[in-house]
C-alpha cells in the first residue's frame, strides 16, 4: 500500500474519453470522477494523483504527454490503454510514487526524458502485479531521491522483473534502504553514496553495462542482500565492474566479477575481490 509522507493529495484526476493529450492546459480528458462522461477539470497538478483506470479508455485509447509532468503520483494498475512519454520524452517528477500494479492491459512508454521519485516508507515505484503490463523504458533515466535526505522508511523499486534504462539512486544520509526487488534487468545501475542498496535474497538482477559504484572514506555505500543470512544474485554481463569505499554483504556476482577497492568484506559474498582501505574511513553505513 503507498502511504502519504507528509505531502497528501489535494485532488484526483481520472483520465477520461480515450485517446487525448495531456498537455499543460487541456482540460478535455480530465475528470473529478471516474469514469464521467465529460472532462473539464483542471489538469493535475503537483498536488494531486494522475488516475488511469479500467474506465479512462476502455477501447484501448492513448494518452500522449506534452508537458512536463509534476504531480503526487500516477496510477495505471487497472488501465486498458497506452500512457505514452515517448512522442515528446517530457521529464516527470513524482513527489509519492509510481504505480502501475494490477491487471489492466495496459502499456508504458516511459521515452527519454528523467522521472525523478521523491517518496519513500512504501513502493515508490510499484509494479507488484504486472499481469497484462507492457513497459518500454525507452532511453529514460528512473531517479530515486527522497524529497529528504532523511526518510522515514524504505525506499522500494517494486520492478516487476520488467527492463529498465538508466536507474539512479543518491541523497540518503540516515541508511534508510533502497530495496531492488522484482528481479530486474538495467541497463546502467548509478549509486552515488550516501546510499544503502539492498536487492531482495534469492532473487537476480541483471546489469548490462559494467557498473562503478562509487563512495568515499566519509561517505560510503552498503551494497548487498536485504538479508544478511541470504544472498541475492547480481549477474553482471559486462565485465570491467568497480566499486570503491563499498561495504558489501551477501552478494553473489555471476558472469563478470567485480573489483571493489578500499571497501569492506562483511562475508558471503562471491566473484568479489575486495581490498581495504589502507587507512580505515569513517564508517557511515548501517546495513539492514
Amino acid at each position: 500500500m503507498l502511504k502519504c509522507t507528509g505531502r497528501c493529495a489535494t485532488a484526483n484526476r481520472f483520465w477520461v474519453l480515450e485517446s487525448g493529450v495531456w498537455d499543460a492546459s487541456d482540460t478535455t480528458h480530465w475528470a473529478t470522477t471516474s469514469g464521467a462522461g465529460v472532462g473539464g477539470a483542471s489538469v493535475p497538478g503537483s498536488g494531486d494523483v494522475a488516475i488511469f483506470n479500467e474506465l479512462s479508455a476502455p477501447l484501448g485509447g492513448t494518452c500522449t504527454v506534452n508537458t512536463t509532468v509534476t504531480v503526487q503520483q500516477i496510477t495505471m494498475g487497472l488501465f486498458t490503454g497506452t500512457l505514452d512519454f515517448s512522442a515528446n520524452n517530457n521529464n516527470v517528477t513524482l513527489s509519492v510514487a509510481f504505480s502501475g500494479t494490477g491487471t489492466g492491459t495496459r502499456t508504458l512508454n516511459m521515452g527519454n526524458g528523467t522521472w525523478l521519485i521523491q517518496g519513500f516508507n512504501s513502493n515508490t515505484w510499484d509494479c507488484t502485479t504486472v499481469t497484462g503490463f507492457t513497459l518500454n523504458a525507452n532511453s529514460s533515466t528512473l531517479s530515486f531521491i527522497p524529497s529528504t535526505p532523511t526518510p522515514t522508511g524504505n525506499i522500494n523499486f517494486a520492478s516487476g522483473g520488467k527492463s529498465y534504462n538508466i536507474v539512479t539512486h543518491s541523497g540518503v544520509t540516515n541508511s534508510q534502504p533502497f530495496n531492488i526487488q522484482g528481479a530486474p534487468t538495467i541497463a546502467t545501475l548509478i549509486m552515488t553514496a550516501p546510499a544503502n542498496v539492498a536487492f531482495a535474497s534469492g532473487t537476480t538482477t541483471t546489469i548490462t553495462n559494467a557498473p562503478a559504484w562509487i563512495g568515499t572514506s566519509s561517505n560510503q555505500l552498503f551494497i548487498g542482500s536485504n538479508t544478511a543470512t541470504a544472498v541475492a544474485t547480481v549477474v553482471l554481463n559486462a565485465a570491467g565492474g568497480t566499486a570503491q569505499w563499498a561495504a558489501i554483504r551477501a552478494l553473489t556476482v555471476t558472469t563478470n566479477a567485480l573489483t571493489a577497492t578500499n571497501s569492506f568484506d562483511l562475508k558471503s559474498n562471491t566473484l568479489i575481490t575486495i581490498t581495504p582501505p589502507a587507512t580505515g574511513g569513517g564508517a557511515r553505513i548501517v546495513s539492514g
